[in-house]
């Protein structure tokens, strides 16, 4: 028995006794629970173990693993399973409840329940099944009242005796994740107990409620995890879509914040065109307005306010309450008006953190009681949604989806891995096949069938749909990753010969192919290229950049090497031939890519080694701005592509100290998307300066702008035509204002561009074709160096998302990649994030390319005299 095991710690926590005295731990309860719950007395309390009555403070993250990690050991109901780590190396954990023998059965629990996802198999029966119901809350890191609920709820599910509470134990699993983001939980928590006033001061502005810019919002690298369901690009992310996967909830129950003045949000959400065309209607008018009467009757006992209907959308699966809906589960977004601390003056009155708990809990307790009563409705949907899936593949007018790259092997693991994550299935190909110009070789290349049971999340990794009323979402209205990787793929009609299932990833061994006395040369077009040569020039090592395509032979064999192959002559180092080896063995390893030993400069077709055309790279030293108006989602999307990713070291400057910033440590500065408004005319012209004297400066959308306002670029000036007056006013209805604006935004939609590859910026590229995504309404002007644009939309229809047809005729052929050189430097200007939530992979290379070669620049000169 656990009890009897832990007995030591369980009269230590009795020893300690609750602060504030057993009367105050039980209106704790009343308050929390109700007047009807009962406790059992070996389970301590929130309260004796955290030594504060909670709602009065914030509960410490490392405090919370600590408590769940205690009702493991002294509850029979309980089981706590570690998921993964976080950047920060804090434990990611989930706290499993039911029945004692449901805990002793769990593994053929889940077993059974998994085959109500297997389209192969029909349950005729539910009575032995189990409900399964995730609560997650804290996904973003500031938003207080989910950890604290959490754990009130698990003390409620491990200790209360009533004969409802354990009528609903036996009929459901119940998995509680206390933080979705526990690096930004205890980033919030940290501030928000460091700036409290004893007593509470409630005014809005006082710095506790105000924050600071080091983001609560987000993870480590700053990232908004709510965004981050689909792309799964975190390792937050990553282990809980794969433990997700374990389970497959039936209902998930998503714990937000929203503004202080807010009545509570539950969905459903706003009618039909804010739902998703996949996903059967009975997950919103029938599943979300089943847990709404739930939601509904918890909130009216304690007498909350709240609204549904209004806000928010299920349009893509990007979200915690949407990714469930693409799985065979309902998922239900929770919103209560933020406290920003404990508590908070609003236009109703004061509002206090332990309300918020209490709505929170109450809830918490209606999902479980909700899938306890509906039982049979939600495994039944369960059931027939992934039956349903298959049946949509196949009435898709293509059968199977071929995609991979032969020269960029690291993109296609990557891009495998997501498919993988997200439970696709894919077969390797298993003969050689061509279509539209693509060509798929066997053993670079894969096979979707269309028709599976994960169909609905397949079709949107692939998502083209351009027909939506207006863009009035919450989020992008285009949310295809393919896209963003910029993979190569191709639908197709045709019977596709298929290899084995692949189940894990297939291992990249980089390798260098011999030993030379002459040189070595790898090529720039797979993704982590970069990571290679940054390994190199950090280690010291002369490396060269090809900028036109050559071809040699090797002991018999071929190799072609394109724009941007890395060239490293051995008799320019200063490292020993021996050494020289080693590393590019370490870099070739670490990048997952090969490198060619070469005993000959002479090419058989092309430049040869010791052209013009192969110039020097050298080691970049990068830095951005931080501060009050840079966005710093964008500031986290460059962090984690140069720092995770490429191991690129980056330097995030706060902007408060641009005037003293000696710039000229610095080859390349990037101004994330954000107001530069507040820096000195001073640094203005030391930044000028900087470029000129060999610097990279590359400003992204609202950057860019302000690169342009300050003549950082020279641009080709555009006289606007000027809209006639008309003879009365134009006068709308105060009502329609958000329908006529949202009109007119560009909410994140995909474009088809046309990118030069014959810039430095495009080595690596092969293809003058490429996807962007665009999500604001900005447009870069066309500058005056007519060769000066890198990449430029095209004249055709959007690819995905909403664009109005004004914003549509807007965007034809504008420019979205840009540059100018200054003296020996250059600017670079991106219209929108490059790298795009850390899954826009395909532009991301152009930002790289602008840190190594954006000196290069400035060697072409292109204006002659």
């Amino acid at each position: 028995m656990k009890t009897k095991i832990l007995l030591i710690t369980l009269l230590h926590v009795w020893l300690l006794g609750p602060v504030n005295g057993t009367g105050t731990v039980q209106a704790q309860s009343s308050y929390y629970f109700g007047e009807q719950s009962t406790f059992d007395p070996g389970i301590p309390t929130p309260e004796d173990f955290f030594g504060f009555p909670i709602g009065s403070t914030l509960v410490r993250y490392d405090k919370v693993v600590e408590y769940f990690k205690l009702l493991d050991k002294l509850s029979e109901r309980t089981t706590l399973e570690v998921i993964g780590r976080t950047y920060e190396e804090r434990e990611h954990i989930v706290l499993i409840i039911s029945t004692p023998n449901n805990i002793r059965n769990l593994e053929q629990i889940r077993q059974s329940h998994l085959r109500l996802v297997d389209p192969q198999i029909r349950v005729s029966n539910y009575t032995n099944e189990k409900v399964v119901v995730h609560l997650g809350y804290n996904v973003h890191g500031g938003e207080l009242a989910g950890t604290d609920a959490s754990v009130l709820a698990a003390y409620y599910y491990a200790a209360a005796n009533d004969p409802e509470t354990l009528k609903h134990l036996n009929e459901v699993v119940i998995l509680i994740e206390p933080s979705l983001n526990p690096d930004g939980r205890e980033r919030a928590t940290t501030y928000y107990n460091s700036f409290r006033s004893f007593p509470p001061v409630t005014d809005p502005l006082d710095i506790e409620h105000t924050g600071a810019f080091a983001p609560h919002r987000g993870n480590h690298f700053w990232t908004d995890l709510n965004r981050d369901w689909f792309p799964a690009v975190h390792v937050e992310s990553k282990a809980r879509v794969n433990f997700y996967h374990k389970w497959y909830p039936n209902i998930y129950a998503d714990y937000h914040e929203m503004g202080s003045n807010s009545a509570y949000y539950f969905e459903p959400s706003p009618p039909h065109s804010t739902w998703n065309p996949t996903i059967p209607t009975a997950t919103y008018e029938v599943l979300n307005a089943t847990l709404a009467g739930y939601y509904t009757k918890a909130l009216d006992k304690t007498g909350s306010l709240y609204y549904t209907k209004e806000d928010f959308d299920n349009i893509s699966p990007i979200y915690g309450s949407t990714y469930p809906d693409f799985q065979g589960g309902v998922g239900t977004t929770l919103e209560v008006g933020s406290t920003a601390g404990v508590e908070i003056e609003t236009t109703t009155g004061i509002r206090q953190f332990s309300r918020n708990l209490r709505d929170n809990v109450q809830t918490s307790l209606a999902a479980i009681e909700a899938a306890y009563h509906e039982k049979e409705l939600l495994l039944k949907h369960q059931e027939d949604f992934f039956a349903g899936a298959v049946a949509l593949g196949n009435k898709q007018d293509y059968r199977y989806f071929v995609f991979g790259d032969k020269t960029d092997k690291n993109l296609t693991n990557l891009f495998l891995d997501h498919l993988l994550q997200h439970r696709i299935e894919v077969f390797e190909l298993e003969k050689t096949y061509t279509q539209e110009g693509k060509t798929f070789e066997k053993g670079a290349a894969y096979v979707i069938p269309v028709a599976q049971g994960q169909y609905r999340i397949l079709n949107a990794i692939f998502e083209e749909n351009t027909q939506f009323v207006d863009s009035l979402f919450m989020d992008i209205t285009a949310w295809s990753t393919a896209h963003g990787y910029g993979i190569p793929f191709v639908r197709t009609k045709s019977n596709i010969e298929k290899g084995i299932q692949v189940t894990t990833l297939p291992s990249l061994n980089g390798q260098v192919t011999a030993k030379s006395t002459y040189a070595y040369v790898f090529n720039y077009s797979d993704f982590y290229g970069s990571k290679a040569l940054y390994y190199l020039l950090d280690n010291d090592v002369v490396v060269k950049a090809a900028h036109k395509e050559f071809s040699t032979d090797v002991n018999g064999t071929t190799y072609h090497f394109g724009k941007g192959a890395i060239v490293i002559p051995v008799e320019y180092q200063k490292l020993p031939a021996d050494q020289l080896y080693n590393v590019l063995q370490d870099a070739a390893r670490i990048a997952q890519i090969e490198i060619v030993g070469l005993t000959t400069g002479y090419s058989t077709a092309g430049i040869d080694l010791g052209s013009n055309n192969i110039r020097a790279v050298k080691k970049p030293s990068v830095a951005t701005f931080i501060g009050n108006g840079i966005n710093w989602t964008e500031v986290g999307e460059l962090w984690f592509l140069l720092g995770n990713r490429l191991n690129i070291p980056l330097t995030k400057i706060n902007i408060q100290s641009a005037d003293r910033a000696a710039l000229n440590r610095y080859t390349t500065i990037i101004l994330a998307d954000g107001s530069y408004e507040s820096l000195s005319p001073r640094f203005v012209n030391r930044l000028k300066q900087w470029v000129e004297e060999g610097g990279t400066l590359i400003a992204i959308k609202r950057a860019s702008d302000w690169a342009v306002k300050n003549e950082l670029i020279n641009t080709v000036a555009v006289n606007k035509e000027k809209e006639e007056k008309a003879s009365s006013p134009v006068r709308y209805d105060y009502l329609s204002q958000r329908e006529n604006l949202g009109s007119k935004r560009i909410g994140g939609a995909l474009f088809n561009a046309d990118l030069d590859i014959t810039n430095p910026l495009a080595f690596g590229f092969g293809n003058r074709d490429l996807q962007v995504i665009k999500t604001g309404n900005s447009i870069l002007p066309h500058p005056q160096n007519e060769y000066a644009t890198v990449l430029q939309l095209k004249d055709t229809p959007p690819v995905s998302g909403y664009v109005s047809k004004e914003n549509a005729d807007k965007l034809k052929n504008a420019p979205f990649v840009i540059f100018d050189t200054k003296g020996a430097g250059s600017v670079i200007l991106f219209n929108e994030s490059p790298t795009f939530r850390g899954y826009w992979l395909s532009t991301s290379r152009l930002l790289t390319n602008g840190i190594f070669f954006g000196n290069s620049l400035s060697l072409y000169n292109t204006r002659f005299r």
